[in-house]
This record gives C-alpha cells, structure tokens and sequence, in this order.
C-alpha cells in the first residue's frame, strides 16, 4: 500500500506543476499585454507626430509636423529617464514606468513555467529574475518621475540599467547576453515547447533597452532619439506574448487557431535562430576543435 502512493503522489505533483505552469504562463500574457499597451500609448503620445502629423504633442513646438518631430526626438524629452533637465510630455512618464514593471514581472513568471532539463529551468529562473529586477528598478523611478513632475530617483534608475544596458564602462551587462543564450538553449534544451520559448527569449532580447535603441536608430536614423524607440519595444513584446500563449494550446490544435501569416513568421524566426544556433556550434567547433 505504501508503494502504490508514491506514484500517485509523483502523478499529483505533476498535475499539480502542470496547473500552476499555465497559471503562470496565463498571468504572464496578461501582464505583456498590459506592458504593450502601455508602452505604446506612452511612445504614441511623444512621436505620433511623426506618423500621422497634426498638433505637436507639447505648446511651444514647431507646428509644422515634420519640424515638430525632428524636435521631440532631442533627449530633453526622453520619458525613460528621470535625468535632469526634461521635459513631461502628458502622462507618457507614468505609463512607461508601467509598462516596464508589467513586461519584468511578466517575463519574471514565464521564467518560473519554463520546462525542460533542470539546467534549462535554473538558468531561465536566473536569468529572468535578473532581466525582472532590471525592468521594475527602472520603471519605478520613471513612474515616480511622471507622477513628480520632474526627474526623481535617477541614482536607482541608473542602477537597475546596468543590468540591461551597457555599463558606462562599455561592458555587456548580464541581460543583455543571457537572453539570447537562453533562447539557444531552450532550441536545444527545452521540450516540448523549446522552439517557441526561444522565440520568447529572442524578442524578449529586442525588447531591451540597448538593443532596441541601436535597432531603432538602424530603422530610422535620428540625431538622437528615433520616433521608433518605445514602439520596437511594444511590437517586440507582443511577439513573445503571442509565443507564450501559442504555448497554452494543445499542439494538435496550434496550426487550426493560429493565423497563417503568424505561422510564417514563425517558422521564419524559427529558422532564424537555427541558423543562429548552427553558426554558434561551428564556432564552437572553431574555437575548440579537441573538445568533442
């Protein structure tokens, strides 16, 4: 009798896991979707100007909109950092600070759900606890900021930044290297759902703030911040919201709900990162031809 309870007990704990798995992974869409919107109203309200013209989104602008938008991309104006001087534009401030807390916590649970080899869910533990820290460390101090008026908290803000950007000293920082390498990782290493949470991982890495600044600069040149800064981001995190809740569908049914073109693009990111992976092993290879 004791040895029959063991596997029920082994059974239980597996559903168990599984249920708050998907608990997890459902708060998590939840949460990204909330950063998505948020972000984007924030960049909206900033460079909707450059998009759609009309009024500029502060009196005293240029009103013609081509001027307008060449003004509002000076730093002066960046609602991502508290810094001194700046300028609020609306409530952008607020809802950055928002979006930014939404998209860490939210990546910080689907970190906890990952599955796959126990290295594969320590690293992803690890690395998404640390891209979380970074991610409400500086929304906090930009909300406060909004909610100020004026610049406040800027030392816990630079802080947290260090964790995703690069460090003044022009050292990568560990977000900014574990990301990609976990989505690596869960390709090779992740289960079932490994080729989707690399997806994850991989627009999660675009999403942080280094990357999607020299991205968004590359995409539309600016002489200092590019209208499309905030919005790669929102577009970033939609993709890897849209990963996370491919993974609460029953495989057999993934390819009946999820639209064409969404496939498309993911079979193309899929092969994306296989190229990646395979340039990487030969490099490996490269580097240390006695290993194997």
């Amino acid at each position: 009798m004791v040895t029959e309870t063991f596997p029920r007990t082994r059974r239980g704990m597996r559903t168990a896991g599984v249920v708050v798995g998907v608990l997890l992974r459902v708060a998590a869409v939840l949460l990204l979707g909330a950063s998505v919107a948020l972000g984007w109203q924030a960049a909206w309200s900033r460079f909707g100007v450059c998009f759609v013209g009309g009024d500029p989104p502060l009196a005293g602008l240029p009103e013609d909109s081509t001027l307008a938008c060449y003004a509002v991309q000076d730093h002066l104006y960046d609602y991502d950092v508290p810094a001194d001087p700046w300028v609020p534009i609306a409530d952008a401030a607020q809802r950055e600070g928002l979006s930014l807390m939404a998209l860490g916590v939210g990546v910080g649970l689907v970190a906890l759900s990952v599955a796959g080899r126990w290295y594969v869910r320590l690293l992803s533990v690890v690395g998404g606890a640390n891209f979380a820290a970074a991610m409400v460390g500086t929304g906090v101090p930009v909300l406060r900021s909004g909610l100020a008026g004026e610049p406040v908290g800027f030392g816990d803000w630079l802080a947290a930044s260090s964790l995703t950007f690069l460090t003044p000293l022009a050292t990568p920082a560990l977000a900014v290297l574990a990301t990609p390498a976990l989505a690596v990782l869960a390709w090779h290493r992740g289960g079932r759902d490994g080729r989707i949470v690399a997806v994850f991982w991989a627009a999660v890495t675009v999403a942080q703030p280094f990357p999607e600044f020299i991205i968004s600069l590359f995409l539309w040149g600016s002489h200092d911040t590019s209208p499309l800064n905030g919005l790669l981001r929102c577009v970033a995190v939609a993709v890897a919201a849209v990963a996370v809740a491919v993974t609460l569908v029953p495989v057999e049914r993934r390819s009946q709900i999820v639209p064409r073109p969404l496939r498309s693009i993911g079979r193309a990111t899929v092969r994306a990162l296989a190229a990646v992976a395979a340039k990487i092993e030969e490099l490996d290879d490269r580097l240390s031809p006695n290993r194997r």
